[in-house]
């Protein structure tokens, strides 16, 4: 076999697998991982429950606030009220609406007042 053969062969064993996993993640139908904001403000006032682990803890989606405008990218915050004690952390969070993904979750203080006991954030940026 020629080297140049040889060269190409091997990259595209190597390239392969690559390519299928982009061509099936490609056939997927859209889920909760590619939500974009106005998808979560159609959901303010829902509720989510929040699992790390087994333990579910139900969230109501309280705010959704934009981010800084930049070119390329939609960012904006999540605010979920609920009762105290999350830790800051990884969480999926699932909603029948929405379906299930994983967040970054942080605690954002009290609510006001108005009884909402804690509010938690997860921030945005995706790329569009």
């Amino acid at each position: 076999m020629e080297r140049r053969n040889f060269i190409l062969a091997a990259g595209t064993l190597v390239g392969a697998p690559a390519v299928a996993r982009a061509a099936s993640l490609a056939a997927l139908p859209p889920t909760a991982s590619t939500m974009r904001m106005a998808g979560f403000r159609d959901l303010v006032g829902q509720q989510f429950i929040a699992y790390q682990g087994k333990r579910g803890t139900s969230l109501d989606l309280h705010a959704v606030r934009p981010g800084k405008e930049a070119p390329r990218l939609e960012q904006f915050t999540l605010l979920f009220s609920g009762p105290p004690g999350l830790d800051a952390g990884i969480y999926e969070i699932d909603n029948p609406l929405a379906g299930r993904q994983s967040i970054f979750l942080e605690p954002a203080g009290r609510g006001p007042a108005s009884g909402l006991g804690a509010l938690y954030r997860a921030e945005f940026s995706l790329l569009v």
